[in-house]
């Protein structure tokens, strides 16, 4: 009974969301995530689109949805316009991830940056500076992170290309790369005896 209970317990806290942005929630199901785009009317299509072609959700733009795991929408944030991609996992189809991403942000970057810091440090506190692997790296991208809990990670990234916002539930994103090992390791068992 026990056991059970701790069972119980475990799943409760692994299927918990971690992280929140606008209207989106971690793992969110790709149904729940596509009625939320309808019921808000968010332009939503599927991520090998280029170009959103329409200004309100739009069924058309979503066709065969079940098959793709990257969905995005254009929209205005800080004033300035922004994509806004979501990843959903292979299997489940659950939200694990979101990225923001702005090219474009008015004539001072400098003050637009100063803005996300201001606002992203008030909601989630003090944030961590990250260390560039390279020289590259270092001259031409600026990284900062938060860690608001212990599923979700929020880094922002400035460099040459603009802006990008990242949210990550860790969890769901460790058992996705777990999935891909054992994807991996199969195939491998499976051909290793033809070789």
């Amino acid at each position: 009974m026990l056991l059970r209970s701790i069972l119980v317990f475990f799943i409760l806290i692994s299927s918990a969301s971690a992280f929140k942005f606008d209207i989106w929630q971690s793992g969110k199901d790709l149904k729940e995530c596509i009625s939320t785009a309808r019921e808000n009317n968010i332009p939503l299509i599927t991520g090998n689109r280029n170009v959103s072609v329409s200004s309100t959700f739009d069924w058309r733009y979503l066709k065969n949805y079940q098959k793709y795991r990257e969905f995005k929408y254009h929209t205005s944030l800080f004033g300035n316009k922004a994509w806004v991609y979501l990843y959903f996992t292979q299997n489940k189809s659950e939200l694990y991830k979101i990225h923001i991403r702005w090219t474009a942000y008015g004539h001072d970057k400098n003050d637009f940056e100063r803005t996300l810091f201001n606002v992203l440090d008030k909601k989630y506190g003090e944030k961590e500076i990250l260390m560039p692997s390279n020289v590259g790296e270092y001259i031409f991208k600026k990284m900062r992170k938060w860690h608001p809990d212990k599923r979700t990670e929020i880094i922002l990234e400035r460099s040459s290309a603009g802006f990008l916002l990242i949210y990550r539930d860790t969890i769901i994103e460790q058992e996705l790369e777990i999935e891909k090992k054992k994807k991996k390791l199969n195939i491998i068992m499976i051909d290793a005896p033809k070789l």
